[in-house]
């Protein structure tokens, strides 16, 4: 029999005649090493997503410690929980996809303006900031005064197309409105106010922040969607506290942990060591939601990875800002009771209701400060 066209190679057979191969094998052993190439380039090859995954959850016992006090550690503390966030390969976003527990998501949707290095500054920022509000938030509601000084108002977010946007930068510092000095917590709102929504204002801003750089910009106040009679510039402030008076000598270690999302699990977690009995009531309870000084709970993303988390710790509470309730709900199911709360009076209550510290050994709602 004659050779076919297709034969390009030849290996001996049993009886020793030589066996030719067909072409449709060397075909076949190319696109598998052109397979193999695009895989390993995928892996390599990074790609501006960011993959949020879920983290880990950690048990405030020894992460408190209080000096010159009475303190009752609990059996059980409360926990706050993290999500793990890194840079993603091709292949890692396209598998991050396809996992119900990981969101991919955009650099800029995570990091903002801010490149990798000022975000994790930016993020320390924001725990240290966590904690001292936690701290004085515990301590004021147990009627302890504490006092608290600020200087400026830190641009945290500018809304695109706001007045803001086109003089203003992420992290700068406004210290003064028409030369009146923004050193009370929430003033520049107050001093914005004036004139209304459509006056102009000359703001003092610190640039870099931290420097004796000052410069002056003009803005022109708009009127807030939800509230027209109100003026805003499209910000999102956040106070400059410079110093905290403390009554009680209390500190919390982090770790290497950034974000304000475990404000909340702080204020808890401090009210509880503070006082007697445990406001866990023994059951293992896990927190998530940043904290005002007014005592707001606030919403940190990442609700359906955090109650992942705490489903996989064996968790079986998981109190959580209104706004991530649903999502974390959705992530656990029946296997983790997901409690939704908007202030740490509804955080409190919550777990006094499934027996927490009784409310008698906490102090009445007449003397609480915060």
């Amino acid at each position: 029999m004659l050779p076919s066209e297709n034969i390009v190679a030849e290996e001996s057979a049993e009886d020793g005649e030589p066996r030719r191969l067909g072409r449709g094998w060397w075909i076949a052993g190319s696109v598998m090493a052109v397979v193999v190439a695009v895989v390993v380039a995928a892996a390599l090859i990074p790609v501006p997503y960011v993959a949020l995954g879920p983290g880990s959850v950690w048990p405030l016992d020894s992460q408190i410690t209080v000096v010159d006090a009475n303190s009752f550690p609990s059996d059980q503390p409360v926990a706050f929980t993290t999500v793990s966030v890194g840079s993603t390969s091709a292949l890692e976003a396209a598998l991050g996809w396809w996992d119900k527990d990981v969101d991919v998501l955009p650099e800029e949707a995570v990091r903002g303006d801010r490149s990798a290095s000022a975000n994790r500054r930016y993020n320390a920022e924001l725990m240290d900031t966590s904690i001292s509000t936690a701290i004085a938030v515990a301590e004021g509601y147990l009627g302890e005064d504490v006092r608290i000084t600020t200087s400026g108002a830190i641009v945290r977010e500018i809304q695109a197309d706001s007045p803001a946007a086109a003089v203003l930068e992420l992290d700068d510092v406004i210290v003064t409105v028409d030369d009146q000095a923004v050193d009370d917590i929430g003033e520049l709102g107050t001093l914005l106010q004036v004139g209304g929504p459509g006056a102009s204002h000359a703001l003092g801003v610190e640039r870099p922040a931290g420097s004796t750089t000052r410069i002056k910009v003009q803005v022109v106040t708009v009127a807030a969607e939800d509230k027209p009679e109100r003026a805003v510039i499209g910000i999102v402030p956040e106070d400059r506290i410079v110093d905290f008076d403390f009554p009680i000598d209390v500190t919390i270690d982090s770790d290497t942990v950034g974000g304000p999302s475990a404000g909340l699990a702080f204020t808890l977690a401090v009210i509880d060591i503070l006082t007697p009995g445990q406001l866990t009531g023994g059951t293992r309870v896990a927190v998530t939601g940043t904290i005002a000084l007014d005592g707001t709970v606030g919403p940190v993303g990442g609700g359906s990875q955090k109650a992942t988390a705490v489903r996989q710790a064996g968790y079986d509470v998981f109190l959580v800002p209104t706004s991530e309730f649903e999502l974390a709900q959705a992530a656990v199911g029946d296997d983790v009771q997901v409690i939704a709360v908007d202030t740490l009076e509804e955080a409190l209550a919550a777990l006094i209701d499934r027996g927490g510290t009784p409310a008698e050994l906490l102090p009445p709602a007449a003397g609480r400060g915060g």
